[in-house]
């Protein structure tokens, strides 16, 4: 393999980005510090090269420290490895590299860090095989992508991704199909207005408000029955507050709508009704106040409350639609002695 090694200087790494298809390590690798992109000859732990080729070409196998000190000896560079997870960067070095290349690892993909052209050197191409002292150099810089990669991946976890219906007409978006009917009958539109609409994806990050058009209150508050059942949630398997409902006591809000056989009332109307009297008498007891539950559901305000997987695209979310009424009544007093 011909070596080459970007000679000049540079004062801040930048991110490029590679596919996460679980060969990301080795995609890094060859953009880095490979002219040829399909060397892939490594022996790493098996009976053979054709044992392990036939191991790493499993989906759910991919690249880890084994295969980062063995491409820094193949390649002979010092691979600097800067990690989301621990804001620091490791070194893994050939016995006498002629480069470093730096890597970012986010705890599950791998992305190459290239050096950044200096100003006066506008329109080269990004560095990617760097002067051995780099690693000291511009390890401050890869940290800094790190934080800047967590920082985005917090934001995202903090966006709400809401079904809505989209007018074909006017472009408003409405909570649902009855909103949309609505909307037809409330709205002017002009004389080639079919009645089209699509359903669409609204992302919305921390503090965004839903765009104009919307029949609903601002904001999605989404809640997972998957949570464990000890955690304060609106989740129907919440056991923070027992109950009692006709006599009877419940452990959760999924024993009482089990018990009462809410799939098999006849109409949506029935069922719609017992998954509310079930939540008004939850949210209604000592245990909801003492346990903070009630609290909880105050605390949502003014948000649409939705169940993660529970049909809320198709209208039907019964739970969230029982919560926000209780949190409504709640807040009149409406729901017993405990408002």
């Amino acid at each position: 393999m011909t070596d080459h090694q970007d000679t000049c200087t540079s004062a801040a790494l930048a991110r490029v980005r590679v596919a996460p298809d679980n060969n990301c390590l080795f995609s890094t690798a060859a953009y880095l510090a490979d002219p040829d992109p399909d060397t892939r000859a490594l022996l790493l732990g098996h009976d053979s090269v054709a044992d392990y080729g036939a191991w790493i070409r499993v989906e759910t196998h991919w690249g880890g420290e084994p295969e980062i000190l063995m491409l820094a000896q193949h390649y002979n560079v010092q691979i600097v490895l800067a990690s989301c997870e621990t804001l620091r960067c490791s070194t893994y070095s050939a016995d006498a590299p002629t480069a470093s290349v730096f890597v970012l690892y986010t705890g599950q993909h791998y992305d190459p860090l290239v050096g950044q052209p200096a100003a006066s050197d506008a329109g080269a191409s990004p560095l990617r095989r760097l002067p051995l002292d780099a690693g000291v150099r511009l390890a401050a810089s890869a940290i800094e992508i790190a934080r800047a990669h967590n920082a985005e991946a917090e934001r995202r976890k903090l966006e709400r991704r809401v079904k809505r219906i989209k007018c074909g007409g006017c472009g408003a978006i409405v909570a649902d199909n009855a909103a949309f009917q609505a909307h037809c009958t409330e709205v002017e539109h002009d004389d080639d207005f079919t009645y089209e609409c699509e359903q669409v994806e609204l992302v919305l990050g921390e503090g965004d408000e839903l765009p104009d058009g919307h029949h609903e209150a601002v904001g999605v508050h989404a809640f997972y029955n998957a949570l464990s059942s000890e955690a304060l949630s609106l989740s129907m398997r919440c056991t923070l507050a027992p109950f009692e409902l006709d006599g009877k006591r419940y452990p959760t809000l999924e024993a009482a709508i089990t018990a009462d056989a809410v799939a098999d009332l006849p109409s949506s109307e029935q069922r719609a009704a017992a998954v509310l009297s079930a939540v008004r008498a939850q949210y209604a007891s000592e245990a909801a106040e003492g346990s903070g539950l009630a609290a909880h559901l105050l605390a949502t305000g003014d948000k649409l409350l939705a169940c993660a997987g529970d049909g809320i695209s198709t209208g039907e979310n019964r739970l969230g639609k029982a919560l926000m009424a209780a949190h409504t009544a709640r807040r009149t007093c409406d729901l017993g002695d405990f408002c």
